[in-house]
């Protein structure tokens, strides 16, 4: 009687490393994210076992790098460029390697990075991530034109008047399109020091950002777009730094070059700035097709606002651009509107959007990290917000028509 032989799965990923023993968590991560269907490869053996992958089948390969590495990266940039030739993606696993390093290395071709260890998830996420990511487009347009996104900072006059909950409400309505509606949306955190936009999306702080921030030299098309992360596979988010950072990190002709990239790669960019105004505020709102800025009912607000105002008319910057967002606006025709009135007509200023006070439902839904439209659908700041957003994408709309 013939032996039966046992049948092996198709190999789906590869990792290579000098020794991929030493990378016990990663072979875990691979364990439970390819069961059975990966394999490894020593430098040495990598670029004949890249050549054996089955294009039809291999998933990714996976280059995995320690410090004491760094002495040697030429086999690791032989087996990148293998890889890359084969047009196989490429994710790169790094262990305490330097800056200086991880950017020759994604210099060469690497599609994406993550640091090991890495996070319970991280891996799965950054996979899904390589996989549903669009080509990214060339500088200068490239063979189309880019999308040409509007561009929507939001800016809160003084800590806890709810801009960074309206920002992320507000892009996630944003993103909830129609089945055949190819709508794109993508989320900045610019509050490099205490954003808490992943917070509140439930999202790491990528690595990838303060790479994007500390390597300008790396800083292309597709550094950007790799850095951001993906929130339930229907927007872009870039979030943070890990670490808070001096906001001098990036100057204007960074922040112009995410915030080109991002509105070519995006229908909508929904930008949470910092309470601070930094040298390259400005920027962002030359930039901004509008401005919202976030404010509530009481002193402190208004004398922040006279601030900001002040601030814009002795730089001569477009003020008109200003959306003025009032959170936490009294409801009924009592008392309460007649001080809305008062003080705006103090400030010089018209309310465009008036949102009601949501009550317990958003700090609750901020700590469970999910919008508000996941955790209380039928409250009314959702609601309000979500008629923002319907008539932000209608205008949009309107805009892209009058350009045909």
């Amino acid at each position: 009687m013939a032996l039966l032989k046992k049948e092996t799965r198709p190999v789906e990923a590869l990792a290579v490393a000098r020794s991929i023993e030493e990378f016990d968590l990663l072979i875990e991560d691979l364990d439970a994210e390819y069961p059975g269907a990966w394999s490894s490869a020593t430098l040495d053996g990598a670029p004949n076992a890249v050549e054996q992958l089955d294009l039809d089948i291999v998933d990714v390969l996976i280059v995995a790098v320690q410090q004491e590495d760094e002495n040697a990266l030429e086999p690791f940039e032989t087996v990148i460029a293998a890889g890359k030739q084969r047009g196989i993606a490429v994710l790169l696993v790094v262990d305490e390697v330097s800056p200086t390093t991880m950017h020759r290395l994604v210099r060469g071709g690497a599609d994406d990075f993550a640091p090991y260890p890495m996070a319970e998830g991280i891996l799965a996420e950054t996979l899904s991530r390589m996989r549903e990511r669009p080509a990214t487009p060339q500088a200068g347009g490239g063979n189309g034109a880019g999308r040409n996104g509007m561009v929507l900072p939001v800016y809160g006059v003084a800590g806890g008047v709810g801009a960074t909950t309206f920002a992320v409400n507000l892009a996630w309505e944003m993103a909830q399109a129609p089945r055949k509606v190819d709508r794109k949306v993508c989320l900045i955190d610019f509050d490099l020091q205490f954003g808490s936009v992943a917070t509140y999306l439930d999202l790491a702080r990528r690595e990838a950002t303060m790479q994007l921030l500390a390597e300008p030299e790396g800083r292309d098309t597709a550094a950007i777009v790799d850095a951001m992360a993906t929130y339930k596979n229907k927007m872009s988010v870039l979030t943070a730094p890990p670490e808070a950072v001096p906001y001098e990190i990036i100057e204007g002709p960074d922040v112009q070059q995410i915030l080109d990239v991002a509105a070519a790669t995006h229908d909508f960019v929904i930008v949470d700035m910092p309470g601070s105004l930094v040298g390259w505020s400005s920027v962002v709102l030359e930039r901004a097709e509008t401005y919202f800025t976030v404010m509530e009912i009481d002193i402190r607000s208004a004398q922040n606002m006279l601030r900001f105002l002040r601030a814009l008319k002795a730089e001569d910057l477009p003020i008109e651009k200003l959306q003025y967002v009032l959170n936490r606006a009294p409801s009924g025709m009592g008392s309460g509107k007649s001080r809305v009135k008062r003080m705006a007509e103090s400030l010089g200023i018209e309310y465009n959007v008036m949102l009601p006070d949501g009550g317990k439902a958003v700090p609750n839904s901020c700590d469970q990290g999910a919008p508000l439209s996941e955790t209380s659908g039928s409250n009314a700041l959702r609601k309000e917000i979500r008629k923002v957003a319907r008539s932000l994408v209608e205008l949009a709309d309107q805009q892209k028509a009058a350009r045909v």
